[in-house]
Parts: C-alpha cells; sequence; structure tokens
C-alpha cells in the first residue's frame, strides 16, 4: 500500500460518487500520514541542499536573488516542487478527514 494507491482509492470513491463513512476517511487519512514520513525528509533534503548551494554562490558575491535563481537549476525542482505539493494536499486531507468525523458525529 502506497500514498498514492490510498489517494487514488478515496479519489475514485469521490467520482463515483458513493459514501464514504467517517472511519474510513479517518482510517486513510492515518495511513496516509503515516506513510508520508519519507516526503518530509526529502523536502528537508532538497531545502538544505538549496540552502547549501545559495550560500555557496553568495560566499563568490552573488546577489541573493541570483544565487536563488541558480540554486533551483542544481537540484531536482520539479521533483521537489511535486514532492511539496503532495505534502501540501496530505495536509489537507487530514484537515478534511477530522472535519468529516466531526460533521458526522453531530
Amino acid at each position: 500500500m502506497t500514498i498514492g494507491s490510498i489517494m487514488e482509492d478515496m479519489e475514485q470513491r469521490v467520482r463515483e460518487n458513493r459514501a464514504i463513512s467517517p472511519a474510513s476517511w479517518v482510517e486513510s487519512a492515518t495511513r496516509v500520514v503515516l506513510l508520508s514520513g519519507d516526503l518530509d525528509n526529502k523536502l528537508a533534503n532538497y531545502e538544505a541542499m538549496m540552502a547549501t548551494i545559495e550560500a555557496e554562490y553568495m560566499k563568490a558575491d552573488m546577489s541573493s536573488a541570483k544565487a536563488k535563481a541558480l540554486c533551483k537549476g542544481e537540484i531536482d525542482y520539479k521533483d521537489y516542487l511535486e514532492t511539496r505539493a503532495l505534502v501540501k494536499r496530505i495536509d489537507a486531507w487530514v484537515k478534511l478527514a477530522k472535519k468529516r468525523a466531526v460533521i458526522q458525529e453531530l
């Protein structure tokens, strides 16, 4: 089971307009959170690499703006952005799952 497979399953349920119990929302969110530790580490590594590269450029008397722009070219910036977007979706999904569970209790 992967983050992608869990999210795809829930997306399919939504597309098919199938009812999703609060327990299913919470269970899927819990699984995704437990599996997302690697994503957090991946983002931290990218951000550390960018900071190191940027610092090196700035030591060479480069402007901050130019250093930031150039350091993005030295990492897989597209993967960084996609990973960051996935982490944001996971955070939003967890908040939604919590709200669904609360709403259902009312």
